[in-house]
């Protein structure tokens, strides 16, 4: 048996097949999510876990900062927030000491396609914890002192990132990197736009996305499907169904890239060449191969990019930075390849950006080598099967793969995927994609 396997028999999650054995690197049983859909559209995944008496409970609405308006950047974030500060049967911070205080756990977090409510708690406890979501559905409370408050804690965060010229050069690289489509922003918001921001613009965002045909609720845990449904249709099946919430990044999609783009931005304590390109959607095939090509490239001390930023130059007698990395940035709609390097003389900023795209050329060139390929397969690997050691990173898994695909379960067959890809694939996806002249590239120098 595989690593794979044996570290996915411990965690208890994934049996091994009686029969034949699996092919190396696939995963010979997946567990089964149970999937249903209320009468009001509130979608709900289930996953049965008895490893521990802990249910993960998290409700996921389709409502992230691509979908706000343009002069309202920080809505969706706004949420995070608000949530905990009362509603018409709970007061405010209640929900979170309810469930702390049961030995639970509760988070948030808003990001550009999605906002996620969470909710880890003891079995007995599930019940509870799915009413506290359908309450906050539809009874939040718009009281205006609240809502001030609240929009001083967020910009305090955004002005945390202005004072940082290496988080503001990456917004900027964003604002490069998308002239049409909201991606050009992050879920963090915007002091001007959040300070027009009226109590009644907040609501009319709530009305459009908070609702339940907008939302899946995601239970992992030890718990039954039956326990799952009757919480369900108890608890949100009242919520009556809204219209169908706008999308203005369906008519907004980013244009092809054709040129490159290239902008020195305010000096940093360290230097930062962010060099990103365009990729597809999530949905995309080609998504496979091209994370396959970001392991490659700069993930990991063993990658191309790290190994070759950080040996010493004979020369020089020091690397030619202090760290280098890629990643793929996969989004519901049409994200990122974005690859990094961090120095500290500006006048390695040149030879760090010639590296970058010197190493990308080379693996458009030949490929990866077979060792290559398979380790950073290993890596996808291993990575699925930690994620599968607690109920709250399954559920997270299963709540991202809905708004990223639209199906809970398609984190699943991510590693079966990944296993496909050829050297032949990695090649051809960094030549179509990671074209020199169709990259953007913000440089943030370091200061003298």
């Amino acid at each position: 048996m595989g690593r794979l396997l044996i570290l996915a028999a411990i965690v208890g999650l994934i049996a091994p097949a009686a029969a034949a054995p699996a092919p190396k690197g696939a995963i010979a049983r997946l567990p089964a999510i149970e999937r249903f859909t209320l009468a009001n559209g509130l979608e709900v995944a289930f996953l049965k876990v008895d490893t521990a008496s802990v249910v993960a409970v998290q409700l996921w609405y389709h409502a992230g900062s691509k979908d706000e308006p343009r002069d309202r950047r920080g809505s969706a974030h706004m949420f995070e927030h608000m949530m905990f500060k009362g509603t018409a049967h709970v007061r405010s911070e209640a929900h979170a000491q309810f469930l702390t205080n049961v030995g639970g756990y509760v988070n948030a977090a808003t990001d550009e396609d999605a906002t996620h409510y969470i909710d880890t708690v003891p079995a007995a406890y599930l019940d509870y914890a799915v009413q506290l979501e359908a309450e906050r559905m539809r009874n939040l409370l718009f009281r205006a002192p609240m809502i001030a408050s609240e929009k001083e804690v967020v910009k305090e965060e955004i002005r945390q990132q202005e004072n940082s010229p290496l988080a503001k050069g990456f917004l900027r690289f964003l604002a490069i990197a998308f002239t049409k489509h909201p991606y050009a922003w992050t879920a963090g918001g915007n002091l001007t736009d959040l300070d027009a921001t009226t109590p009644e613009d907040l609501k009319k965002f709530y009305d459009a996305y908070y609702q339940p045909n907008n939302a899946m609720l995601v239970v992992v845990g030890k718990a039954t499907l039956e326990q799952m449904k009757a919480s369900a249709e108890k608890y949100f099946g009242p919520i009556a169904k809204a219209p169908a919430p706008p999308r203005p990044a369906a008519s907004a999609q980013e244009p092809a890239q054709t040129a490159k783009r290239r902008e020195v931005v305010e000096p940093g304590q360290i230097g930062l060449t962010v060099i990103g390109w365009h990729i597809p959607a999530a949905k995309d095939k080609d998504v496979y191969p091209l994370q396959v090509a970001s392991i490659v490239l700069g993930a990991g001390e063993s990658s191309r990019l790290k190994v070759r930023l950080k040996a010493t130059d004979p020369k020089t007698k020091r690397p030619l930075a202090l760290e280098g990395g890629v990643e793929t940035v996969i989004r519901e709609d049409p994200g990122l390849v974005v690859a990094l390097g961090a120095y500290l003389d500006p006048a390695q900023g040149d030879p760090v950006e010639a590296a970058i795209f010197d190493e990308v050329g080379k693996l458009a060139a030949k490929g990866p080598s077979s060792d290559e390929l398979r380790k950073a397969k290993n890596q996808v690997q291993s990575g699925f099967v930690f994620s599968l050691e607690h109920a709250q990173g399954l559920a997270e898994a299963m709540g991202r793969s809905w708004i990223l695909t639209g199906d809970p379960a398609s984190f699943l067959h991510d590693v079966d995927e990944v296993e496909k890809v050829t050297a032949a694939d990695v090649q051809r996806v960094v030549k179509q994609y990671m074209q020199s002249d169709r990259a953007t590239i913000v440089v943030i120098p370091p200061r003298h």
